[in-house]
């Protein structure tokens, strides 16, 4: 591998570390629960701008590269060239110089985006409009790495490129602008890795644009194209059935014609979801070189109407929380079939008393449940029924007393005893997460027997009212995060961990957990569940 070959990957690099951050704002405002988990990287990675500065800084000084390891190897693999992910290879350690800078530059310019300036001003001169060899020589003289004497011996000759300059168009020969919009779909998934839900949602708009408008090639499809797009998806229903799901995208609107009565995808909702997953991968398109320029930017969508306005999440208020132990669920020991036998009543119990996500707690298997030293606890990692959004969400929450006074231990060797894998064997789902149809039945659950009807309480506002609760007790910051599965944005909170991971003492975490007290809740109707097992014999 030459020297022009490695500043073009260190180059491509620095434009996908650009495009991170601007996917991420992209979808930030995306509805319901996903909306909330966008906002939350969003803000993970704004937090971690200074570390991850001092961390480049860090390495760049002392001849490190700790800070783009998973990146090397990530291009790597990409160019089928593992065989050079060894850094006492001269090609590994240029491209590590090269994607520290690319990341240290793009971190910048995030940085300034955060504080609303897009000037792209660009300062490395690596990353400048210069022509290739002088891009080329540039970083031959600023990294003071020689090259090996067989550097170009393991790349055959037919595949090392003559020292030209590459032209200025952004474009690829024409061969590469044909592919289609599936196609650069397929690449960006592969290249972005995203997470299993956000990948299936995209798919789902790039089945729709190619069921309304066509499979076309990318450099084809125009900014029409997409305002046709944008009219055609807000005649979707917002609700579905299954059968509805599986139908073409034109016949389901056919079909729907003429029915006013059926409330339909609201504006914001077709911007932040059906255009922005366009939009990203169109971005992605333009940022391989596919084609000049994104043509789903900056397509506006019609003024929603008062009632369509997309609302905030909330946290729960006492009262609230009050009427939800007063329904049949919790009150009565009621188990409806869409709640998913005990999951209907452990799963927001937990939540409230823990912070955890919908989709950890029911995705939580009987070898997440611990004990040290005296303490019981949730471990929330990755496993074989889902995965989990960031590296910071893997953590440690100790069982709050009151969810085993109310007999959640008890449930829990229950399920060992019948051979049970998971914890909530009962919670399945076929869409994009484990916790898909039991989510749909909280909304039904929550709005038409506990009557809270406010649009802006989800099952997400348990999360909120459980921060909420630890602030309010003034919980350190620091340790609300660990709870919550954030990062704190800090170097240090890479120190001093123990052989899972984790930062906090198991005691620590358990006296921060216990003050989700909620004095002005009354708990008393809540029905105790009686399991006949005994987790001592």
């Amino acid at each position: 591998m030459n020297d022009r070959q490695i500043v073009e990957m260190i180059r491509t690099f620095f434009k996908n570390e650009c495009g991170e951050d601007f996917f991420w704002r992209q979808i930030s405002d995306i509805p319901d629960m996903h909306r909330e988990e966008a906002k939350e990287i969003l803000a993970e990675r704004i937090k971690n701008r200074d570390a991850v500065e001092s961390e480049i800084a860090d390495n760049l000084q002392n001849g490190g590269f700790s800070a783009v390891e998973g990146d090397i190897w990530k291009a790597l693999l990409l160019n089928d060239r593992l065989d050079l992910n060894d850094q006492g290879n001269a090609v590994y350690r240029k491209l590590g110089h090269g994607f520290l800078r690319a990341k240290r530059e793009a971190n910048r310019l995030a940085a300034d985006a955060d504080k609303g300036r897009f000037q792209m001003d660009i300062q490395d001169p690596l990353f400048s409009d210069s022509s290739t060899d002088q891009l080329v020589r540039l970083f031959q003289l600023s990294t003071g790495i020689l090259p090996d004497e067989d550097d170009d011996q393991d790349c055959p000759a037919s595949e090392v490129t003559p020292v030209v300059e590459t032209p200025k168009a952004t474009t690829l020969p024409s061969s590469s602008n044909q592919l289609r919009l599936t196609q650069v779909f397929e690449k960006w998934r592969r290249f972005r890795a995203p997470t299993e839900r956000t990948a299936a949602d995209f798919g789902t708009h790039v089945k729709r644009f190619c069921d309304l408008i066509g499979d076309l090639p990318v450099d084809e499809i125009t900014t029409s194209h997409i305002r046709d797009f944008r009219d055609e998806v807000e005649k979707i229903p917002a609700r579905m059935t299954q059968a509805q799901r599986a139908m073409d995208t034109k016949a389901l609107i056919m079909s729907l014609e003429g029915r006013d009565d059926i409330p339909r995808l609201r504006p914001q909702t077709v911007k932040d979801k059906a255009l922005a997953a366009i939009a990203a991968i169109l971005g992605f398109a333009c940022q391989e070189g596919m084609v000049d320029r994104n043509v789903a930017n900056g397509v506006a969508v019609r003024k929603a109407k008062e009632d369509e306005d997309e609302q905030e999440v909330l946290f729960f208020s006492p009262e609230q929380v009050e009427k939800i132990i007063r329904s049949p669920v919790f009150s009565e020991g009621e188990r409806p079939l869409g709640g998913a036998s005990e999951a209907g009543f452990w799963v927001p119990l937990i939540a409230l008393f823990s912070g955890a996500r919908l989709t950890e707690v029911c995705g939580l298997e009987l070898e997440d449940i611990g004990r040290e030293k005296d303490v019981d606890f949730f471990f929330i990692r990755p496993n074989s029924t889902r995965k989990l959004k960031t590296k910071s969400s893997r953590r440690k929450i100790p069982v709050h007393s009151k969810l085993i006074e109310w007999g959640f231990l008890d449930y829990v060797e229950h399920q060992r005893k019948t051979n049970q894998n998971r914890v909530f064997d009962q919670v399945n789902a076929k869409g994009h997460t484990i916790s898909s149809a039991w989510s749909a039945w909280w909304g039904r659950y929550i709005r038409k027997v506990v009557g809270i009807e406010d649009s802006r309480i989800k099952f997400h506002s348990f999360r909120h009212t459980a921060r909420r609760e630890l602030l309010d007790k003034e919980v350190n910051e620091l340790l609300v995060d660990a709870i919550m599965g954030h990062s704190s944005g800090k170097v240090s909170e890479r120190y001093g961990r123990d052989a899972d991971g984790l930062t906090y003492s198991m005691d620590r975490l358990k006296t921060a957990i216990e003050n989700l007290s909620y004095e002005n809740v009354d708990f008393s109707e809540l029905k105790k569940n009686e399991y006949q097992v005994s987790r001592f014999k």
